[in-house]
């Protein structure tokens, strides 16, 4: 008798922890939800950096932390950090070239250990666009954001391509 009662507890605390397990999953799959209450952005975010009056890459945290990284246009040159999280939020300006389909990129590593957090953000118009945190010692926190495209207007068809290869091949062997 004495065995039942100890499988029939094992069985309870095994029900006890997998309902938990549940309950956590719920909660943060619930929080993690940065987008308004139907899961979409808000109408004044831009669609890519360019269309965007002003970007920020915005990096927070722990006071005290030491970071470094870089942040930048794509395709102009990333500007390199060195710094300390502060009582308040630090913010980078990033200069976006007009009439170049560019893209924001901002990378920064904690540099001393501890597990404070690391937070990385882009802005658009004070709008976060995207995010990036991390509480690991020496952890990394890299936030991407690329100017959105829709999907090609007409995709070609399998007798496209194959006509398409052909066309080539023959290019290439005449003279």
């Amino acid at each position: 008798m004495g065995f039942r009662m100890l499988v029939g507890r094992g069985s309870f605390a095994m029900l006890g922890v997998r309902l938990g397990l549940v309950l956590v999953i719920g909660v943060l799959v619930a929080g993690c939800s940065g987008a308004g209450e139907n899961g979409e952005a808000p109408e004044n975010v831009p669609a890519s950096p360019e269309e965007a009056g002003e970007v920020v890459v915005r990096v927070s945290g722990a006071e005290g932390t030491a970071y470094s990284g870089t942040y930048g246009s794509i395709e102009g040159e990333l500007q390199t950090v060195d710094d300390t999280i502060g009582a308040e939020p630090t913010e980078y300006q990033v200069e976006v070239e007009e009439g170049v389909a560019d893209g924001v990129t901002a990378g920064f590593q904690k540099t001393q250990s501890g597990t404070g957090e690391l937070n990385v953000e882009i802005l658009a118009d004070d709008e976060v666009i995207v995010e990036s945190r991390t509480f690991a010692e020496f952890g990394a926190a890299n936030a991407d954001w690329f100017p959105q495209i829709g999907p090609p207007e007409e995709l070609p068809t399998d007798e496209e391509i194959v006509l398409e290869d052909e066309g080539i091949n023959s290019e290439e062997e005449s003279p």
